[in-house]
């Protein structure tokens, strides 16, 4: 079931007020910087380079995915030189319990995790958010209910609602490329390119229906601060991708948990303007 921010803004407090427009505000200048031609372009350039050594990258490096690196890295250059975002940062965020690009602002503390999801191995990743307990605030209390194991379990958010006064955000950029073993060549996902697609499993018989949320290869998100999670009636997580500790009938937490789309699309401001949290697009 999809969870959706409570719309009655008149209901807001002055400090959820506060967190919406920093969330607005950060999510619009950072999409400004990754939706731009020049990023998508050195994203291009970054697979180019990998083909260019891809039999002796994949065997030397010894894991499947290859990109992720390199995109963590064009985050961080990207970010940190845009005049966009130059202007607003004063200094890197010291946590340790972070994203993968974490930095403070005059007003908010901003994390930024990249995930790069192989549409061959982990599919399932790409149709909701993976978010992990060090990603986010976001206080769901005792609401999730895991159907197999029967029992409601915690959700574990490690992230710290604040620093220094400022709130601690998070957003999210995902992209989804493909490895093709026989040719010896990666590629950021193109689904029209591929009349049986390879986001199906064994199991199913017609693999060349369309599924709409694989047509887009990159995507930006924001989850909801933990200062709001009363707007989402304390439980926005749809799924468990990872239990703490794994594989026990009653764990004690989550690792990492999923998000449907649509709760993190349809967002509200301070005064009840509705905006998008959640955008894809091609790269």
């Amino acid at each position: 079931m999809t969870r959706y921010q409570d719309s009655n803004y008149k209901n807001y407090t002055l400090k959820q007020k506060k967190v919406l427009d920093l969330e607005k505000k950060y999510f619009d200048i950072l999409f400004s910087i990754f939706s731009k031609q020049t990023f998508k372009n050195e994203l291009r350039a970054i697979m180019n380079d990998i083909n260019q050594n891809w039999r002796r990258i994949h065997t030397l490096w010894g894991k499947t995915n290859v990109v992720d690196l390199a995109v963590e890295r064009h985050i961080n250059y990207r970010v940190y030189n845009d005049p966009l975002l130059q202007k607003h940062i004063t200094s890197i965020y010291p946590s340790v319990i972070s994203s993968d690009t974490a930095f403070v602002t005059k007003d908010a503390v901003i994390n930024i995790d990249s995930k790069t999801i192989s549409v061959d191995g982990n599919s399932d990743d790409w149709d909701r958010q993976v978010i992990g307990c060090n990603q986010t605030s976001f206080d769901n209390k005792l609401n999730f209910y895991a159907k197999r194991k029967k029992i409601k379990v915690p959700v574990t958010s490690l992230l710290k609602h604040y620093h220094k006064s400022k709130p601690v955000l998070s957003f999210f950029l995902s992209t989804l490329y493909h490895i093709d073993e026989i040719n010896q060549k990666d590629s950021w996902y193109d689904d029209g390119k591929h009349p049986v697609k390879p986001y199906y499993s064994n199991k199913t018989k017609d693999k060349t229906i369309v599924k709409n949320e694989f047509l887009d290869n990159i995507k930006f998100s924001c989850m909801p601060h933990y200062e709001i999670s009363s707007l989402y009636n304390f439980d926005i997580v749809s799924g468990v991708k990872s239990y703490n500790p794994p594989d026990v009938p009653k764990p004690k937490g989550t690792s990492s948990v999923r998000i449907d789309h649509d709760s993190l699309r349809k967002r509200f401001d301070s005064g009840g303007v509705q905006w998008e949290g959640f955008k894809t697009f091609k790269i």
